[in-house]
C-alpha cells in the first residue's frame, strides 16, 4: 500500500509540475538539466520515492529502530541523489562538435565542456532531445536500486520469520 501511495502521489506531483512548467515557459528561470527541474519533470520523481521507501524498509529491518532507520534512509537517499546528480551527464552519450571557428551550442543545450584544443574549437553538450534518454536511464538506475533493496528486505524478513 505505501508503494501505491508513493506512486500515485509522485505521479500527481509530476503531472502538476509538468503542466505548470509548460504553461509558463516565459517565467522559467532554470534550464531543463538543473537537478530539481530535471527530476520533477518525469518518472524519476516517482522512482526516487519508491527507492526511498525500499531503502527505508530495508534499513528498518536491519537496524530495528524506527527513528534511526528514518535518519539513515534520509542520509542514504540524499547520498544517492547527489551521486546520480553528479553522474547524470554520463548516463547517455554526449554530442561533440569541432570547428575551425568558435561557435555556440544549440538553443537549450546543456553544455558540458568547450574550448580550444590543437588549434580547433570544440564543444561537448547534451541537446534538449537527450532529456528523455537521460531521464529514463536515471529512472532505471533508481528502480534497480529499489528492486535490490526490496529483494534484500524480503530475504531478511523471510530469514527472521522462517
Amino acid at each position: 500500500m505505501p508503494a501505491v501511495a508513493v506512486t500515485l502521489g509522485g505521479t500527481a506531483l509530476m503531472v502538476t509540475f509538468r503542466t505548470g512548467w509548460s504553461a509558463n515557459l516565459d517565467l522559467v528561470w532554470d534550464d531543463w538539466w538543473t537537478s530539481y527541474v530535471f527530476v520533477d519533470r518525469g518518472p524519476a520523481l516517482v522512482a526516487y520515492g519508491l527507492c526511498a521507501l525500499a531503502l527505508g524498509t530495508l534499513l528498518a529491518l536491519l537496524l530495528r529502530r524506527t527513528l534511526a532507520a528514518l535518519g539513515a534512509a534520509l542520509a542514504v537517499t540524499l547520498l544517492l541523489t547527489m551521486v546520480l546528480d553528479s553522474l547524470r551527464s554520463a548516463l547517455w552519450p554526449t554530442v561533440t562538435r569541432h570547428s575551425a571557428r568558435a561557435f555556440d551550442p544549440p538553443e537549450g543545450a546543456w553544455q558540458l565542456d568547450g574550448g580550444r584544443r590543437d588549434g580547433r574549437y570544440f564543444l561537448t553538450y547534451h541537446p534538449e532531445s537527450h532529456f528523455w534518454p537521460l531521464h529514463l536511464m536515471e529512472t532505471g538506475v533508481l528502480l534497480g536500486v529499489a528492486a535490490l533493496c526490496t529483494a534484500a528486505a524480503f530475504a531478511l524478513l523471510r530469514r527472521r520469520v522462517g
